[in-house]
């Protein structure tokens, strides 16, 4: 089974370079397993510099440059060199999926889902060193609405939606488009909590992002020891 990771990059060198960590913590354990394999797909916007930095950082990844807006383009730029891809893992490219979380799509993936996504996830702040929990959408006609980052989708429902899964001129808000296709697509989904699983997926924020690092509806502080333990490769 191959797994495509499918992200963007602009700027932000030093999260990205935390996102590069989180991959090939991943990676390592990929090729110790059999019939699994991994491949990272990367539109980047800054010519030779970002390039360079993706095909340095990350083992097997396929780099595009491409415009920064629309984002939706972008990211269907990186999308449409995955299509030899079993299954595909949407990320930003300031998300970390710790290797226990990867193993459990996985599963789930071989189970014969073709969505898999969290409704829960973990947020670190590289400005002020804080961290959080947000604990999902609890608004009525959000309820079980999973995260943008950590969706996962196999080649069977990319088929369906022609291996397109954002509309070209959107710029933000790239998740409603995805799950306008979910909602009219027939596929077999497995949504879960990471907090009930004890698993972890985490968010970084700096001082230059699209949603501004504070305490959203249905969000508390952690402790940040707590995090940078569950995820010490990243600063190893």
């Amino acid at each position: 089974m191959k797994i495509g990771i499918v992200t963007a990059m602009w700027q932000r060198h030093d999260v990205f370079n935390l996102f590069a960590k989180g991959i090939n913590a991943i990676q390592l354990l990929v090729d110790e397993s059999e019939n699994l394999e991994i491949h990272t797909y990367i539109a980047g916007s800054e010519g030779s510099i970002s390039q360079n930095l993706a095909t340095s950082l990350i083992k097997n990844c396929t780099y595009i440059e491409h415009s920064n807006q629309p984002l939706a383009s972008k990211m269907n730029a990186a999308l449409m060199l995955a299509k030899d891809c079993d299954f595909i893992l949407c990320l930003g490219s300031d998300d970390i999926i710790h290797p226990d979380l990867f193993f459990t799509y996985v599963r789930l993936a071989r189970f014969g889902h073709d969505y898999v996504g969290v409704t829960d996830f973990y947020f670190y702040d590289t400005v002020s060193n804080k961290s959080c929990y947000w604990a999902g959408y609890r608004e009525k006609y959000r309820l079980g609405v999973t995260c943008g980052a950590g969706r996962l989708l196999s080649n069977r429902l990319l088929q369906k939606w022609n291996w397109k899964i954002w509309e070209d001129s959107q710029s933000h808000i790239l998740d409603n488009s995805m799950e306008d296709k979910l909602r009219n697509t027939d596929h077999n989904q497995f949504i879960f909590s990471l907090k009930e699983s004890g698993l972890f997926a985490l968010d970084i924020k700096s001082a230059t992002n699209m949603t501004p690092f504070k305490l959203w509806d249905n969000t508390v502080y952690v402790d940040t020891n707590f995090i940078k333990e569950k995820f010490a490769y990243l600063w190893n």
